[in-house]
């Protein structure tokens, strides 16, 4: 887990002990120094950032017991990330919500969502104070070639076991779009959404039955015709999850420049932890 050793910064070092002790797994700490000042400063924070994090990890009970390793490296904070965790071969990276800094955030993104946008690895962004293992768990899923990759990998991640699942999937007639907003008679326009509607829960139910993962076994099965941003948004609401599972855009993608448009607009509005899956390749 990346961390700025701030107190906002708890939470996602909490977090990321749970999930480490749920897996039997190593837990790497990491602090980023900020390289563009002079050598003795960067050495001088290296130092002090170390003995903080040595710090955190005698006082946070969740870490006790755990296999833990800290590392400071100096650069960006958005390289650092992502080198160490390809060196490394993480599993998870975990990250706290931080704090935007807006001019520089509006044209190049928080360091957590530039990660997001170009990591290989799944990403969690912890939101809310930790409890416990995740007990409700949304996927989002538009049930695409990637899609049973994509909660595979969600699942082995381990922040799934023992979670009450569910999967959603947001299908929008194109038709009814345009006849909505051609002023098309509320009735006909009702009849395609109600077309649009069982195809979606069809395809999910077809698409949930073809998941091997224990995990993901008995996911419950919600279906909308509506489009994919309020359809996910609306569900947080209703649902309450403890955890946003959605997926991301390959690397390769012109997309993924910009995250793709649903994911980026999801997690700039919900407030449960989240954790994004990139596509393969």
């Amino acid at each position: 887990m990346a961390t700025d050793l701030s107190s906002r910064a708890d939470r996602a070092m909490r977090r990321a002990a749970i999930a480490a002790a749920a897996r039997g797994a190593e837990l790497l700490m990491l602090y980023a120094v900020d390289d563009d000042q002079p050598a003795a400063i960067v050495e001088a924070t290296r130092r002090e950032a170390a003995a903080l994090l040595a710090r955190a990890a005698d006082g946070l009970p969740e870490l006790r017991g755990l296999a833990t390793r800290t590392l400071v490296e100096a650069g960006d904070p958005f390289d650092v990330i992502l080198r160490v965790a390809e060196e490394q071969a993480c599993d998870l990276i975990v990250l706290g919500e931080h704090r935007r800094r807006l001019l520089r955030d509006m044209l190049v993104g928080t360091t957590v969502e530039r990660v997001i946008r170009l990591s290989r690895r799944p990403v969690l962004m912890v939101n809310a104070l930790p409890t416990g293992p995740y007990r409700q768990v949304l996927a989002a899923s538009d049930l695409g070639p990637a899609a049973a990759a994509m909660l595979g990998a969600a699942a082995a991640t381990g922040l799934l076991h023992d979670a009450a699942l569910s999967v959603l999937h947001a299908r929008e007639s194109a038709v009814g779009a345009v006849l909505a907003a051609g002023g098309a008679p509320a009735e006909r326009r009702a009849e395609h959404k109600e077309a649009a509607l069982r195809q979606a829960r069809e395809e999910l139910a077809t698409f949930l039955a073809g998941l091997g993962h224990p995990a993901l076994r008995g996911a419950e099965a919600l279906a909308v015709a509506q489009p994919p941003v309020p359809a996910i948004l609306g569900a947080v609401e209703r649902l309450r999850p403890d955890l946003l599972v959605i997926g991301t855009r390959g690397a390769a993608s012109m997309e993924r420049a910009v995250l793709g448009s649903v994911a980026a607009e999801v997690l700039r509005q919900v407030g449960c932890d989240t954790l994004t899956i990139p596509a393969a390749g």
